[in-house]
């Protein structure tokens, strides 16, 4: 490979690396933007408990609080669906040992030497009495699935 062929191909990387870091820059900007709505509904619902107590109508009835309080749970859901999403457009995972994050490559955590292992399930044979023919087997295979234990 030439040094101009070397050089584009560091440009290209470059260039590949920017784009995925704009990416995720903008997904934490969201989540931030969510974080401050959940604060506000807090606020709402606050404000709620107070002019209840306040007027003489206390306790609430969980039909009065269930809007806010399903609007901030999508609104966490979104915001862990986008810490997901940061986690797959940087190729890493999480330890589950000491919470830092390594590489998706990593066998072992660089902090604390946790083992990162792949979960393999194992084949299943079922045997089906109801086919039209005698002895014939069918079989079902579990294609092992990589996943940190």
């Amino acid at each position: 490979m030439s040094f101009m062929d070397k050089f584009k191909a560091g440009v290209a990387e470059a260039g590949s690396k920017a784009k995925t870091l704009v990416e995720i820059n903008r997904i934490k900007l969201q989540n931030s933007g969510k974080k401050n709505e959940i604060e506000e509904k807090y606020q709402e619902i606050g404000k709620l408990v107070f002019d209840a107590a306040e007027e003489g109508r206390w306790p609430l009835s969980k039909e009065q609080l269930e809007p806010q309080i399903n609007h901030i749970l999508q609104l966490k859901w979104e915001i862990e669906q986008n810490i997901e999403l940061i986690k797959n457009l940087t190729d890493e995972k999480t330890c589950k040992s000491c919470g830092i994050q390594v590489s998706i490559n990593d066998r072992f955590c660089s902090k604390c030497g946790y083992t990162f292992e792949i979960a393999q399930e194992p084949i299943q044979v079922i045997e089906e009495s109801s086919l039209g023919n005698q002895g014939e087997v069918k079989v079902t295979l579990n294609v092992p699935n990589k996943k940190d234990e």
